[in-house]
This record gives structure tokens, C-alpha cells and sequence, in this order.
């Protein structure tokens, strides 16, 4: 999916990219407090246990070896400026570290303000986590755990070993494993119906992936799921994760613009918002052409987008082309190295996934709640929601309209929490959905690949497909 770019930011776009630039300054502020206060407390520590060490109890006799009275004199004199010398370094560090607290309790509450008045809830949970963490090393308070929901398997983002040519290593996904479903034969009947559906419309089969995973009960069916097929804009998902990852490990060089672009490139689909996180998570640029070892490192890095997940599961993935047209570079297509990146032994013209993954990142984020940590999934997860009002959705103007022809369509004006992705060129049809009934009696992921200028033709489909599945998981949550 792709739109003309807009000529200029708005101005709410323009005050949250602000807002980040101060609160990036006033973490970096906080930082240097910290590591400062935490040198001012050692010293601290050092300068009372050699004052103690040197400190007599009162009514204790000191036994000397015999010696001259010179002598002793001297030497009482001596422990006498150690005493001295050891109280004024203890009281000036005291005092700095005083200090230090004073100037951190401004920034903290200077950022405070900041985060209130920012809209993006992301940041405000990221502030919130860091000042937990620097009231602790202050005060020497526990730090709060993470609440995870249960059968989560989130752990801290990995960084991997260096790939070859790489000065540094790489960020990996964080999640350890796939998530275990049990095949269900009733969802498989239900699928089996959903692909019936398509071959009495005379739509090719072959070109059809379909997976749905009931949340509530762990169980998953599909239709030719794990099939590599190319997910146009769903792509933009993944890259999402990415974009979160780099966010939370702060090694991002433009993160003031990286929630304007996010936005963007969920909610509205646009590519020219994709094409710069690509940029900003791969560190690369579309250019022209380039030749031997500089394009070699060119081509790692953009690789490392694909990289990121492998290690958890998602075997043979390619998501290192951006989606084109890409007005902001003037790409109205595949250029230079964009171009030049498919030629390569083994490279790939297009993006794959299959409708298993899309289904499983999506189960990731928005259910178990363990995509790069529960604070950034619920952000994510919050980028994902769509309206399904009729006097919403249908007013949308663009290029892209999420619900039109899509999934959601199926579903529109009930009630229901409807989370998705989607994608279409002018041969491929494309969504991955999380449907939650307000009650939360009914939860499932369906994702539909459709990769033929028939499916993209035909905007029936999926929105038949759509609510055949939310009638039966509906009746499907009754029985049991």
C-alpha cells in the first residue's frame, strides 16, 4: 500500500518529535547523574571505612610499642590530620552526593512533566521504567519486576555474535521459542471450509495460505501455512518489531522522528514512513548503485532485518526489501541498491513469510504480550487497533483503507476489539487479524494470504471469509 506524501508535517507530528528531542537529552542527563552519584557513593564508602578503621572507641587504651615521646608525638599528631583530613573528604563527598540527588530529583520531575504532556504511551512506560530504575540506585530501593502474562516466555533482548564483515554485534528477537499450539481438527474443518469458499468463487487455491489459532484454547489449523508467499505491506509488522527493539536498546541515531514514522507506516500503510525505519534499523540508505566491498557491507546490513528473527524460530524469512513506490527518494520502483540487492547469489526478487508467521508475531505482540518487552507489544499492539464503525472506516480517504475489502469488513459495527495488518498490490490481497469479542469470551488470529490478481480483484472474499470464522469461533466459545 503506498500514498502521495503529505507537503507538510502537522503540527501535533512536529511537537512530539520535540518532545522526544528533550526527553532523549534528559535521559542522557540522567545517565550522568547516576554514573556520578554511583562513583560519589564508593567514595563515600571508602572515605567512613578508613575513618572507622583509623577511629578509636572511647575508654580504649592505645598500646604502642615503647618509643621516644618525640616519637609519639609525632605519630599521635599524624593520626590526629588523618582523622581530620578522612572527616572533611567524608563531609565534601556527603555533600556532593546531596547534591547530585538534588539535581537528579529536578531532572526526573523536568522529564515527568515532559512525558505528561507527551501522547505517545510508549515513551511515558519508558519513563516510568527508567525512574524506577534511578530511584533505586539513589535510594537503594528494589527495582520492580516485570509482570508478564502467564505462559510468556519474553527475555531480555539478546545481541548476537558479529556477522561477518560486521565492526558490531547485532540486536536478535528476544522471544526464545515458538509458542506451542495443538492442531485442533475442528478448526481445521473450519479452515477446510474456508478454502471451499474460495474454489466455488474460482479463485486458484494455490495461490491461498490460511492459519488461524484459537487464543483461548492454544489450538491452530491451516491451509498451506507455511508457504512462503510475499506480504506486501503485512511486511511492515515485522519491521515494527524491529524498529521497537533498536528503540528500547537506545542505539537508534533519530528516534524524534521514529513515532511520527511508525505511525505512519502502521495505520496508514505508508511506504515513504517504512522506507525511513528501514533506514534507521538496517543503517542503510537506497542509493545508487555500489560496487565490491562497500556494497557487501551495504547488503549485511540490510540483511540483519531478517536476521533479527531467525534465531527465534522463524526459519528462512526475507524481509529486507522495502516497499515501493517510495516517493520521499524518488524510488517509484526498485533502484540501485534496492536493485542491485536481488542480483545477489541466493537473493531474493521479493519479501517472504508465510501466514504462520504473520499469525505468530501477531499472537507475539498483541497476546502473550512478549514482543521485545510487555510495555512496548501493548504500544505496538495499540498500533495495530482498528475502528470497524461503518461511519468511520468508510470515510477513509487514501490509498489505503484497512477494513475496506479486508477482514475487518466482515466484522464491521460489531462488537468487538479488531487488531490487523494488511496488505495488497494490484495481484496480491493480504491481512493478518486479532478478533477479541468485548465480552472476551471469543479470541482468534486468522491470516489470509491470497497471492493472484484474482484475489486482489475480488473484493468479496475476505470479508466472507471473515465472518464465516467469527460466526463459528463465536459459536465455537458457546459449547464449551
Amino acid at each position: 500500500m503506498s500514498h502521495k506524501p503529505q507537503p507538510e508535517r502537522d503540527k501535533r507530528d512536529q511537537e512530539i518529535a520535540s518532545l522526544q528531542a528533550k526527553l532523549d537529552r534528559a535521559y542522557l542527563l540522567i545517565e550522568k547523574l547516576t554514573q556520578q552519584n554511583a562513583k560519589l557513593q564508593g567514595r563515600v564508602t571508602y572515605l567512613e571505612n578508613h575513618y572507622n578503621q583509623q577511629s578509636t572507641p572511647r575508654g580504649t587504651k592505645i598500646s604502642r610499642a615503647p618509643s621516644s615521646n618525640r616519637q609519639q608525638r609525632r605519630k599521635q599528631g599524624s593520626t590526629m590530620f588523618s582523622r581530620r583530613i578522612s572527616k572533611d573528604h567524608a563531609a565534601k563527598a556527603s555533600g556532593q552526593k546531596v547534591a547530585a540527588i538534588v539535581i537528579a530529583f529536578t531532572a526526573l520531575f523536568t522529564i515527568a512533566g515532559l512525558a505528561v504532556r507527551s501522547p505517545n504511551t510508549w515513551h511515558y512506560a519508558q519513563l516510568s521504567a527508567k525512574s524506577s530504575t534511578i530511584w533505586s540506585q539513589l535510594f537503594h530501593l528494589p527495582s520492580a519486576s516485570r509482570v508478564l502474562p502467564p505462559g510468556a516466555k519474553a527475555g531480555p533482548l539478546t545481541i548476537s555474535s558479529p556477522q561477518p564483515g560486521e565492526e558490531n554485534p547485532e540486536l536478535v528477537y528476544n522471544v526464545t521459542a515458538p509458542p506451542h499450539f495443538e492442531q485442533s481438527e475442528s478448526l481445521q474443518a473450519l479452515v477446510d471450509e474456508l478454502v471451499s469458499l474460495a474454489s466455488d468463487k474460482d479463485l486458484p487455491t494455490k495461490y491461498l495460505s490460511i492459519t488461524l489459532i484459537d487464543t483461548k484454547t492454544g489450538e491452530i489449523a491451516g491451509y498451506q501455512q507455511d508457504s512462503f508467499r510475499y506480504p506486501a505491506s503485512v511486511v511492515k509488522m515485522f519491521w515494527m518489531v524491529v524498529g521497537y527493539a533498536h528503540i528500547e536498546n537506545r542505539i537508534l541515531e533519530n528516534e524524534g522522528n521514529f513515532n511520527v514514522n511508525i505511525d505512519k507506516m502502521i495505520k496508514q500503510s505508508d511506504n515513504d514512513a517504512a522506507s525511513f525505519i528501514v533506514d534507521q534499523i538496517t543503517d542503510t540508505k537506497s542509493q545508487l548503485k555500489i560496487e565490491n566491498e562497500k556494497f557487501k557491507d551495504w547488503l549485511n546490513k540490510r540483511q540483519s532485518i531478517s536476521r533479527f528473527f531467525q534465531p527465534a524460530g522463524y526459519d528462512n524469512i526475507n524481509i529486507n526489501q522495502k516497499a515501493f513506490p517510495v516517493y520521499s527518494i524518488n524510488f517509484p520502483e526498485p533502484m540501485g541498491t534496492d536493485l542491485q540487492m536481488r542480483n545477489v547469489p541466493q537473493g531474493s526478487i521479493r519479501n517472504q513469510i508465510t501466514t504462520n508467521y504473520a499469525a505468530r508475531l501477531l499472537y507475539e505482540i498483541c497476546v502473550s504480550k512478549e514482543a521485545v518487552s510487555a510495555a512496548a507489544s501493548e504500544t505496538m499492539c495499540e498500533l495495530l487497533k482498528r475502528d470497524l464503525s461503518s461511519e468511520v472506516w468508510k470515510k477513509e480517504t487514501g490509498n489505503f483503507n484497512p477494513i475496506r475489502g479486508l477482514l475487518g469488513e466482515g466484522l464491521a459495527d460489531t462488537n468487538v476489539n479488531f487488531y490487523s495488518k494488511a496488505g495488497g498490490t494490484s495481484t496480491d490481497r493480504l491481512d493478518a487479524a486479532l478478533v477479541i469479542t468485548e465480552d472476551d469470551t471469543t479470541a482468534y488470529i486468522l491470516a489470509v494470504f491470497g497471492n493472484d490478481s484474482a484475489y486482489a480483484e475480488d473484493s468479496d472474499i475476505f470479508p466472507k471469509m471473515s465472518r464465516l470464522v467469527f460466526d463459528q469461533m463465536s459459536n465455537r466459545s458457546l459449547s464449551r
